[in-house]
């Protein structure tokens, strides 16, 4: 069957996994994650697998009448439109890049907010909260750390430690197993 090979190439970075760590956490061999990627052929078990990690639904990746579904061109878009559209979810994670797409886009919004009128600083900075502690929610989680460092935001200077902590790399507890294969043996 034939698989949309940019979607899940797009899925594997946005969650900074190497193929071999996407073959580790699917159960899946290197070769068989080299091959979907490269040719866009896979059976419904790997298809299943796939969708299993990524939290999606296996209709999403299949290609449906040799049509592929369209992918985001641009990568920063697609962060400032996630960062959006979850506004108010504070479950899950958004990967690094995201997170600092969506911040950068906020900042943006400020400046251009300022420069019209304090008052609609005001107002834009009170609409933006609850999405900028989404985001900051998600990728402290996606860092394997507490959202509870956002408290440091209401400390004078506080948001530089906020800041050092979501530039972290992916956290221990959220990467995939090293090796699935020790869980499965006795001891």
């Amino acid at each position: 069957m034939k698989i949309h090979s940019d979607r899940v190439r797009q899925l594997r970075t946005g969650r900074q996994w190497s193929q071999e760590q996407l073959a580790i956490a699917c159960g899946l061999n290197l070769r068989t994650v080299q091959r979907l990627e490269s040719s866009g052929n896979a059976s419904m078990e790997s298809v299943r697998a796939l969708a299993a990690v990524f939290g999606v639904d296996a209709d999403e990746l299949i290609v449906a009448d040799g049509v592929a579904p369209p992918v985001a061109a641009n990568p920063a878009v697609e962060a400032v439109r996630d960062g959006l559209v979850r506004f108010a979810d504070f479950h899950g994670t958004t990967g690094r890049a995201a997170y600092w797409w969506f911040l950068l886009f906020l900042v943006l919004v400020f400046a251009v907010a300022t420069t019209i009128h304090e008052r609609l600083y005001q107002l834009v900075a009170i609409i933006a909260l609850v999405p900028l502690l989404a985001a900051g929610t998600r990728r402290l989680r996606d860092a394997g750390l507490s959202p509870w460092w956002q408290a440091f935001f209401a400390v004078p200077f506080g948001f530089v430690v906020v800041l050092v902590m979501m530039a972290r790399e992916r956290g221990v507890e959220a990467a995939p197993p090293a090796d699935s294969t020790d869980a499965a043996q006795p001891e």
